[in-house]
């Protein structure tokens, strides 16, 4: 072997070990970022599983406040009439009157199919009233709002539209007030196994 092939065989043996290493040293690099960021994550999963541990007494205490507080009422009816008689009672109280009065369905969610979702609606029912006041004042109509969004009520206004009338300092107001309530669970007939008719 020639002079000149033994230096291009070691500039080539050189430059192959640099490109090897390099890769090596690349793909060494990416899996300790890899395994340092799932550290990371597990770390911060820890931390949170902690602070949830740590909290779950006052979870607890929140969920039995809850079970003691949410209305329970028998239906949805039942709740859409205590609903528009407690808007009536206030306004009344406040001096206003409500010009109109609709009970609204819930809005489900409809899936792709074009069928209601089965999803889960969270831990409250709900009832909705639609309810139109004309030409009312400002304050009387804000002490009547805040009169009904009590948190022990679970009642809350989920849709407010107020427009001036344009006659003096009057607006009209629609406004969606909305019960939150557990429903009670209703008995179902018991059968008897012997095959006759209760």
């Amino acid at each position: 072997m020639k002079k000149s092939e033994k230096l291009l065989l070691a500039v080539f043996g050189l430059l192959f070990i640099i490109i090897i290493g390099g890769g090596g040293l690349t793909l060494a690099y990416n899996h300790y970022r890899e395994v340092s960021d799932e550290v990371e994550g597990l770390k911060n999963r820890l931390i949170e599983m902690n602070q949830a541990i740590t909290e779950g007494a006052e979870w607890q205490r929140r969920s039995e406040w809850l079970d003691e507080n949410v209305p329970t009422l028998s239906s949805r009816q039942e709740a859409s009439t205590r609903l528009l008689e407690s808007l009536q009672r206030e306004a009344e109280k406040a001096g206003l009157t409500l010009a109109g009065r609709e009970f609204l369905e819930s809005r489900s969610k409809v899936d792709v199919d074009g069928q209601p979702s089965e999803e889960i609606s969270g831990y409250f029912e709900q009832a909705t009233v639609r309810v139109t006041l004309s030409q009312v004042k400002e304050e009387p109509f804000f002490k009547w709002m805040h009169a009904l969004q009590q948190p022990q009520g679970f009642l809350g206004i989920t849709r407010l539209l107020i427009n001036p009338s344009g006659q003096g300092k009057t607006i009209n107001a629609e406004v969606e007030v909305t019960q939150f309530y557990r429903e009670q669970p209703t008995a179902r007939p018991v059968r008897s196994s012997e095959g006759t008719e209760p």
